[in-house]
């Protein structure tokens, strides 16, 4: 009789090494969740970054009030750390005292000669601004 109780009260081999294959199943999907969302959150900062990079730039072309020439141009931007490439690329509109102004943003590649692709890119219109703008007379 003892030796049916002590079979009632445990597990078998069996049962210990599914409940194992269950849990190894389950971790490993946990894992792969977990890795998604630090890639997710890794992007999501990148692209944060570079917005509020191309936003700096748009604001240093309004403050600069100078009417700028079309054309396009590159320069870089430090943000977090990090190094960002800006093209600007300014167009012209059906109005003759706006252009149009394109930012993308990326970040800054250190192989020699490749191009970094955009992380973002706004949009923005800059007026021409009179000399004689703000005086009272």
């Amino acid at each position: 009789m003892p030796v049916e109780r002590s079979r009632l009260h445990g597990f078998t081999l069996l049962e210990v090494m599914v409940a194992l294959a269950i849990m190894a199943v389950a971790a490993l999907g946990l894992l792969n969740a977990q890795n998604s969302q630090v890639k997710t959150d890794q992007h999501l900062a990148n692209k944060t970054f570079a917005h509020w990079v191309a936003l700096n730039r748009l604001a240093e072309l309004r403050l600069q009030k100078v009417f700028p020439e079309i054309g396009e141009g590159e320069s870089t931007a430090s943000m977090a750390g990090r190094e960002w490439k800006v093209t600007t690329k300014v167009q012209p509109t059906p109005v003759a005292n706006v252009r149009l102004v394109t930012i993308l943003v990326g970040e800054n590649s250190r192989n020699f000669g490749e191009k970094p692709l955009p992380v973002t890119s706004i949009t923005g219109f800059l007026p021409r601004v009179s000399s004689n703008a703000g005086t009272t007379q």
